[in-house]
């Protein structure tokens, strides 16, 4: 029996007042039975401003069917709004249905009457299956059905892991190409293609060119061991964007006797959703004994926690996912393109060009879920890549490029030299190790909770005559000690790259936060802090291969400490869980990188600090003074000084120097030599005026007049250091010192101004 709370609703016409109670406890009711009368109060509009009082009499039906337990409002009573009335002993609670049936006790639950507001479909609206049988059930038959796998997992010791397939343990394509190679012996590619796997989708398939074309599949390599030790630790699903037939077929490849999946597969077909998955679609009480691997973390918003991505799949070289249509476009971190025996391989189709932005009609299609005409639309797209597949034949024409280059540069005559495709990927053998630490890991805490708590449970004193608990068939079972997986695996990853601070270049989309891109998101994951600006704090800078000479690049080239590395780095770092050695993945830097050229002499303050320059005012002062001719005595004349000076140079002695120390550290000397300084640039010996020139300029003129210096000596990245150029060679490039006069913090135009004009009265005089 089930007992349901009956409200009176919302369209009486309130207050009312109960005029009498037509049914009492234990009576039997049925729906559309006159079970209270009631009355309420309202005004007609009997002339033009003329209103009468009226009173109505009417009854209210039963929305129910049952017995009546017990009525909730007596006789008299004046209700204002919607209450609950009574509550109802139901023969059945309507909580399990099918298409429309409820599977218990076989009422339509698609029934209308006028005395209810609610449907009975709504007692059921969750959906556990991995079908489209319509199944449905409630909250309560939910929760219970998920505990009674919990614990059955738990006995057994496992987790559930749910599987993704394109680019995750298979790769997909209609190339009919792949068919031929298949035939042809002969063919460098034969020895690759020939176990890969086919079928035809005649009537569940796509429409025009593509219709009933043949799908070749290639297994991931090791994908049988895998997929077998696995399952021995984990419950398998299966979770694609493909259609329904599409996923059946790849199953029955992949496990034709049902032995590892069973009938545990969903597609986008009864997802509820054609851009994201979701856990809560097939757990939708608890996902904390649940694990996720998938090539993409975008389509899982809600349960990032629980997802392991992988590096994805791309044996059909420039292919990418044949169902990408239905998803957003990617724009997490890709291996670096390797070149294919020569040939450089194309991007995968799916992926964002950098510095392209996300269209807002493909966020729109992510945020709503898609509805039948988005989906049109989409279906449309793909069957227009598919065609395109099939009428360019991309494969087809980077092998004709191959056997180009090799006709080209003389090599023997032959039909083929150089094989295209290659299986030499290892991804699911580091994967499996992931998963085996992180089942261990749960278990491990799961086991450790089960003996603090019979440590903390009390024992009897010997002698006790309290008979001892028998055993249960669920001991050893406590839901209430289950940790969250989630957890566990963030624990696991985030110390990878912990105290790293890593800039990315050419990777993230314009306009996209870096830590909100899907590439900072996975390095945040790992510990990694991301940065989108290059300073002194960067540990590592990772470049696109694409485009290896940015700003950043040149800018973190100036600074020792930071690492510059391509983007495969980043990448292995991320699949194999560990800091890999940066040595074999370090970027070429240009030496006009690494040293500053003329052109970068008045860069601003901001710039000079990202660069990362060391400057030592104490040598700098020392070759001024060389450059200029000073002595001791000069120094005494000039001990009157300028206090305000002196204040900025203490200040400029910290901020300039990154720990180093200053020989020079006088601020009186450092006031003189500028007096001196002023001086000299006075009486240039190019005859031009100077009083009107910065201060910046005047010290570049005297720089290139007085030839090189030991100040050409600078750091370099990765720890080289630039050597003292003759003195016959070219005049030193000033912008290896540039100290920020524009902004005062070294100096004072205007001062400097003042006394040019005091010493050219002086000379005059």
């Amino acid at each position: 029996m089930y007992d349901k709370v009956v409200s009176l609703g919302s369209r009486l016409h309130y207050p009312i007042t109960i005029t009498k109670l037509l049914k009492s406890s234990g009576d039997s009711i049925k729906k559309q039975e006159t079970i209270i009368e009631y009355k309420f109060n309202w005004r007609r509009k009997i002339g033009e401003d003329e209103w009468v009082d009226e009173t109505t009499y009417t009854e209210f039906d039963s929305p129910a069917e049952g017995t009546l337990k017990e009525w909730r409002i007596k006789e008299g009573q004046t209700i204002a709004a919607d209450v609950p009335c009574m509550t109802v002993e139901e023969a059945c609670g309507h909580e399990v249905q099918i298409q429309g049936l409820c599977s218990l006790c076989g009422a339509d639950m698609t029934e209308i009457n006028w005395a209810s507001e609610e449907k009975d479909t709504d007692r059921a609206m969750i959906n556990m299956t991995h079908d489209q049988t319509g199944l449905m059930v409630s909250q309560n038959v939910a929760k219970k059905a998920e505990h009674d796998t919990q614990k059955r997992l738990l006995r057994q010791r496992k987790l559930s892991l749910v599987v993704d397939l394109d680019q995750t343990i298979i790769h997909a394509c209609i190339e009919p190409t792949i068919g031929e190679w298949q035939r042809d012996k002969t063919n460098p590619n034969h020895d690759a293609v020939k176990d890969v796997k086919s079928f035809q989708l005649n009537d569940d398939g796509p429409r025009g060119l593509a219709s009933g074309c043949t799908y070749y599949i290639k297994l991931r390599p090791g994908l049988q061991e895998f997929l077998e030790t696995v399952s021995t630790m984990y419950e398998l699903h299966v979770y694609t964007m493909g259609t329904r037939a599409y996923a059946l077929n790849i199953a029955r490849i992949v496990d034709p006797d049902k032995k590892l999946f069973g009938n545990r597969v969903i597609s986008r077909d009864e997802n509820g959703s054609i851009t994201a998955k979701s856990l809560q679609r097939l757990f939708p009480v608890s996902t904390d004994m649940v694990v996720i691997i998938d090539d993409r973390a975008d389509v899982w918003p809600m349960n990032r926690p629980n997802l392991i991505k992988v590096v994805p799949y791309d044996f059909f070289k420039g292919i990418g996912d044949i169902n990408s249509s239905f998803l957003p476009k990617r724009q997490d971190i890709l291996p670096a393109p390797a070149k294919l025996n020569g040939l450089a391989s194309n991007s995968n189709a799916d992926s964002l060009p950098p510095g392209e932005k996300v269209s807002p009609l493909d966020e729109l299609a992510r945020m709503g879920g898609g509805d039948e005409a988005s989906l049109k639309v989409q279906a449309e797209e793909q069957e227009k890549t598919l065609e395109k597949q099939l009428t360019d034949r991309p494969l087809l024409h980077m092998q004709e490029e191959l056997d180009k280059e090799d006709s080209e540069g003389g090599e023997p005559s032959a039909i083929h030299h150089r094989q295209l495709l290659s299986d030499d990927d290892e991804e699911l053998v580091t994967l499996q190790d992931h998963l085996t630490d992180l089942h261990a890991a749960f278990y491990d805490m799961y086991d450790k909770r089960r003996g603090d708590r019979k440590m903390s449970e009390p024992t009897h004193p010997p002698g006790h005559s309290k008979a001892r608990r028998k055993s249960h068939p669920d001991d050893g079972v406590d839901l209430s000690l289950v940790p969250d997986v989630g957890d566990i695996l963030d624990e696991l990853k985030s110390s990878v790259l912990s105290g790293l601070v890593i800039c990315l270049s050419g990777l993230v989309p314009l306009g996209v936060n870096i830590e909100e891109s899907e590439i900072g998101m996975h390095a945040q994951s790992f510990g990694a802090q991301v940065v989108d600006s290059v300073s002194n704090r960067v540990t590592h800078l990772v470049v696109s291969l694409a485009r290896p000479r940015t700003k950043k690049v040149q800018q973190a080239a100036k600074i020792p400490s930071i690492k510059i590395v391509n983007q495969s780095w980043l990448a292995d770092c991320l699949s194999q869980w560990r800091r890999l050695d940066e040595s074999p993945y370090y970027m070429a830097i240009l030496d006009a990188d690494r040293e500053r050229s003329e052109d970068t002499a008045e860069t601003s303050t901001a710039e000079v600090e990202e660069s990362g320059v060391t400057i030592n005012m104490g040598d700098f002062d020392e070759e001024l003074k060389e450059f200029l001719g000073l002595d001791d005595d000069d120094e005494e004349d000039g001990d009157e000084g300028d206090e305000a000076d002196e204040d900025e140079d203490e200040e400029n002695d910290s901020e300039t120097t990154d720990g180093e120390g200053d020989d020079t550290d006088d601020p009186e000397k450092r006031g003189t030599k500028r007096k001196a300084r002023a001086s000299t640039i006075e009486s240039d010996g190019d005859g031009s005026s100077t009083v009107g020139e910065s201060a910046l300029a005047k010290k570049q003129r005297v720089s290139r007049s007085r030839g090189a210096s030991s100040l050409r000596s600078v750091h370099t990245p990765n720890g080289e250091n630039g050597e003292a150029g003759p003195r016959d060679a070219p005049p030193p490039r000033t912008a290896e010192v540039v100290v920020n006069y524009d902004n005062q913090a070294d100096f004072d135009n205007d001062e400097l101004e003042r006394e040019l004009l005091a010493g050219l009265e002086a000379a005059g005089d």
